[in-house]
């Protein structure tokens, strides 16, 4: 029981079973879920860009609405100015090219003046002075229409319709080109339909397959989950958009292909198979490397140590120190590993308080310098630009005096933030002191540095901090000033501090919340915007 061998094959057996329930675990509470997420976002993607590309269809027939019924002749027509009007400019191979399933002119209470429409499926062509006779198939559309406008405020309006069939609709105002004091005579409302060829064209510019499905009254059925994952290889998206008349719904459904999610489950469980079979052989073969190098020397040792006493004295053929080696060595390799892993940890702590500001995780002053001198010195050797900004917030003696020391630091650390945030990877930001912030950016153009310095300037404000005893805002802002180091006239680090420096006391000279600039080119313009 006190054996080496039986404990040290206990210890593989039992690291053996955490690591499988460590597989395990990983697998069903990390990877899984993981990949999971991946294809959600990969259908938000997919169901993205079909939306976009219906929404571009229904922005496009909006334009084409505003542009018809902006027309003069449309509005002469309205005014009964222009009879052949309609005639002239309408017929099926219009409707064919561009699309369109019905166009609607009407009186501002939704009266009837002239309807024209094309029906692929029948190949029917159609235009009457009403919803009637011939052009009776159009009215379950035209009174929908007809209800919509009459509540529509006198501008461009596109939504989507239900039933009788799903279709696209743009109704406008007809006025006149330049329309000045006129008033609208009436509305036109141009339909596109839904149907096949709008699902092709859909599959043509996204490359998935959808179909749409009205909901009549949706408060009476459950609302399906935007996935539904059919089966290995498919999935269901689903998405509900909103449809007149009423509280109808369009269901927006795609079908979707799970290859990546697929293959990468395929991946991870042959390389899970691949794990447990490679930890078993390591088991095997540890276990008979602690025999051949460890259990039969040590055997050996015991016997010799038996040897040895029977015959009352000692051999020096091996040191005394083997004899207590028992199990201290893997005591001692654990202590040791937790001794480098204490001391790692000791210096990673000691070179991030060497680097950073206790307060708000900016970098400090000293990594500052550091960095600028780095920054300018490449700079140079590559031919590039370093932009310097010197931030100050604006009153900040006065904000610590009302609200209190607890409440600036609050502040600082709010206003750092929303500055790391801005600039991101585009190059660091250090607090320099007290309500001082410098950032500096590499490989810039002046006119970056000083749309990053705007950028910077209203973030601070977008936070909204009270600052009641602030004579500029009645909320925390920041001064900027600005200096850049040109290939052609490249600055030393405490030059550029110095330009940067006079920029900002420009700014707080000119009224505070404002950026200042300062360069060494003579023909530098400040309103760079």
């Amino acid at each position: 029981m006190h054996s080496l061998r039986f404990r040290f094959l206990l210890s593989l057996v039992l690291v053996a079973v955490l690591a499988l329930l460590a597989l395990w675990s990983i697998a069903h509470f990390l990877v899984y879920p993981n990949l999971l997420e991946s294809e959600d976002d990969y259908v938000a993607k997919e169901m993205g860009r079909v939306e976009s590309a219906w929404q571009n269809d229904l922005d496009s027939l909006g334009a084409e609405a505003r542009d018809w019924a902006s027309w003069d002749d449309a509005y002469d027509f309205m005014q009964g100015k222009a009879p052949a009007f309609a005639e002239k400019n309408f017929s099926q191979e219009m409707f064919e090219d561009m699309n369109h399933l019905m166009m609607i002119f009407m009186r501002m209470d939704g009266t009837p003046v002239w309807i024209a429409g094309y029906d692929r499926g029948t190949d029917q062509y159609s235009t009457c002075r009403s919803a009637a006779d011939s052009c009776r198939w159009m009215a379950p559309i035209f009174g929908v229409v007809q209800e919509h406008v009459r509540h529509q405020r006198p501008e461009l309006d596109k939504w989507l319709l239900s039933v009788p069939a799903p279709a696209m609709i743009a109704t406008s105002p007809i006025v006149p080109t330049e329309r000045g004091d006129a008033s609208p005579l009436g509305w036109l409302a141009v339909v596109r339909a839904m149907d096949r060829d709008w699902f092709d064209a859909i599959r043509d510019q996204t490359g998935v397959d959808i179909s749409i499905e009205p909901i009549l009254h949706p408060d009476l059925i459950i609302k399906p989950p935007p996935i539904i994952r059919i089966s290995d290889d498919q999935l269901l998206a689903i998405r509900w958009l909103d449809a007149a008349p009423g509280d109808n719904k369009l269901s927006l459904q795609a079908t979707l292909p799970r290859r990546d999610y697929v293959a990468n489950t395929a991946s991870f469980n042959f390389a899970m198979l691949w794990t447990i079979g490679v930890l078993l052989t390591v088991i095997v073969v540890i276990l008979g490397l602690l025999e051949i190098i460890i259990l039969a020397p040590t055997r050996r040792l015991a016997r010799f140590t038996r040897e040895q006493r029977r015959e009352d004295h000692f051999s020096e053929v091996l040191p005394v120190s083997l004899i207590a080696r028992r199990d201290e060595i893997g005591s001692l390799a654990r202590e040791f590993q937790h001794l480098l892993m204490h001391q790692k940890a000791r210096t990673d702590s000691l070179e991030q308080l060497s680097q950073r500001d206790h307060l708000t995780g900016l970098f400090n002053r000293r990594y500052l310098d550091d960095y600028l001198v780095q920054a300018l010195t490449q700079a140079h050797e590559n031919h590039h630009a370093v932009g310097l900004i010197i931030i100050d917030i604006d009153y900040f003696k006065a904000y610590n005096d009302h609200y209190g020391h607890p409440e600036g630091d609050h502040c600082l650390a709010r206003v750092a933030r929303i500055l790391d945030r801005v600039v991101d990877d585009q190059g660091i930001v250090a607090r320099a002191g007290g309500e001082e912030f410098i950032v500096v950016l590499a490989n810039v153009t002046r006119k970056r540095t000083w749309r990053i310095a705007e950028q910077l300037r209203l973030a601070v404000a977008a936070l909204s901090l009270q600052h009641e005893h602030s004579a500029v805002a009645a909320h925390v802002t920041i001064s900027a000033g600005m200096a850049i180091s040109l290939p052609d006239a490249p600055c030393q680090p405490a030059e550029l501090m110095r330009l940067a420096d006079e920029s900002l006391y420009r700014a707080k000279q000119a009224g505070r919340n404002q950026v200042g600039a300062r360069v060494r080119d003579p023909y530098y313009q400040p309103s760079i915007s």
